[in-house]
């Protein structure tokens, strides 16, 4: 059963029209400027049978720094771990070449989006359940982006690339 599925109660019409309009304005304030630009019609495209949204620009070219940038630090540390584990590999069966940098490019930019649905419904579930303070305060708070996280991965990315060029 998806995040919007148990936002929304199984009794009168209205109320489900009413638990889905709450979930899109918290949705709103949780994902800041951006959502109706852009995430609100990719979100509406993610069902439990269609999980492909469209394809993520800044999720293919930014990768785990647009995870970091997006507050999905878990999800940032998982596909770091993944891409080392992927080197480690790659590196002990002497294979060369960019094939799955392209790959988890490709990945994220496919499925970033459903991913990024999935985080926000998660996390305004959160939110929602422990019920501390003001929702809109704690929506705001916990939602948006981190460009300071974001650009600090991308300094680190930088910084791995001149030492991996100096060392060759």
């Amino acid at each position: 059963m998806s995040l919007d599925q148990q936002f929304v109660l199984p009794s009168a019409s209205l109320e489900n029209s009413n638990s889905i309009h709450q979930l899109e304005q918290d949705r709103a304030i949780f994902v800041g400027a951006k959502y109706q630009a852009y995430y609100q019609k990719q979100f509406e495209k993610i069902t439990p049978k269609k999980q492909y949204a469209g394809f993520n620009i800044a999720a293919f070219f930014l990768g785990v720094i647009w995870l970091f940038y997006r507050k999905m630090y878990s999800y940032g540390f998982m596909a770091i771990a993944l891409i080392f584990v992927i080197g480690v590999i790659e590196t002990l069966l002497g294979i060369e070449g960019s094939g799955s940098t392209i790959g988890l490019s490709v990945a994220f930019g496919m499925f970033g989006n459903t991913l990024y649905k999935y985080h926000v419904d998660k996390q305004i579930g959160k939110i929602r359940l422990l019920g501390t303070g003001d929702l809109r305060a704690e929506l705001e708070n916990r939602g948006g982006t981190n460009f300071v996280a974001g650009f600090i991965l991308l300094l680190i990315v930088l910084g791995l690339i001149a030492l991996a060029i100096l060392a060759s």
